[in-house]
């Protein structure tokens, strides 16, 4: 019986452990996302995402959005992915979206023309969040 116990709790331990290593992966993206909104530019960049562009940049790494804080209506900005996972760069309320970055990659965003500051998060680490304010 003590077998028996043992060999149940062992498979229990191995269950739960798989659960909250699954709580920690990133979610995959289904293939049937939503296409970015019409008001928003993405050009994807996987030359070179370091590269020092004439746009304000916005920097994804470590999990964390870092850079730009405050850009002017309807202003390009670069979202660089600097980490080895990947990310985007989503609005709240839909009115611009990167798609997803992969690792070392960049994209180009237009930001929205009403003045506001604008919460944004990465839809695959919904825990990573951010502003961005617009100004006139």
């Amino acid at each position: 019986m003590t077998k028996r116990v043992s060999a149940t709790l062992a498979i229990c331990s191995i269950a739960a452990l798989a659960a909250v290593v699954g709580l920690f992966l990133p979610a995959r993206q289904s293939s049937t996302a939503a296409p970015a909104p019409a008001a928003t530019t993405v050009e994807a960049n996987t030359a070179d995402p370091t590269a020092v562009a004439e746009t304000q940049t916005v920097r994804i790494e470590d999990f964390a959005f870092g850079g730009t804080t405050t850009v002017s209506a309807g202003e390009q900005i670069t979202v660089s992915n600097i980490d080895g996972a990947p990310h985007t760069m989503t609005g709240n309320d839909g009115s611009f979206d990167t798609g997803v970055l992969d690792g070392g990659s960049s994209a180009t965003l237009t930001m929205p023309n009403a003045p506001g500051t604008y919460q944004y998060f990465c839809s695959l680490h919904p825990s990573m969040v951010s502003t961005i304010t617009v100004q006139s």
